[in-house]
């Protein structure tokens, strides 16, 4: 479907705006609308837009920007884990006293949920 979607949410949003306000406008503003849109209905318009936004949902790129979010959810954790390790203890002393129990086969996702621990504890506290 090809159609000016910012001319068209323009169109909607001043006949929407005029017939709440039930001000003259409406008229006009709903005419306008109907020039824009030809022969189609606003009704088929909405189903061509609702089938065009499902289609992009299922495509390729959208599934690249799904992916992306994800990858930049795990980043925000690391950094959240870093930042506390670096700011949550007064010093690198008490960060290696604590780590140091716990610290046989701690890598990967052993130490970041042994640093998500510390930090919930730390965040009760």
């Amino acid at each position: 479907m090809t159609i000016d979607k910012q001319k068209l949410q323009k169109l909607l949003w001043s006949e929407v705006a005029s017939w709440k306000a039930d001000c003259e406008e409406w008229k006009p503003n709903a005419e306008a609308l109907g020039e824009f849109l030809g022969e189609k209905t606003v009704e088929e318009v909405a189903l061509e837009l609702l089938a065009e936004n499902e289609a992009l949902r299922d495509g390729a790129n959208f599934r690249a920007i799904q992916s992306l979010r994800q990858d930049c959810e795990a980043l925000r954790k690391d950094a959240e884990r870093y930042r506390w390790l670096q700011h949550g203890h007064s010093g690198y002393i008490e960060v290696v006293e604590w780590i140091g129990p716990h610290a046989t086969g701690m890598i990967g996702e052993d130490l970041d949920a042994l640093l998500d621990t510390a930090m919930s504890k730390a965040v009760q506290s």
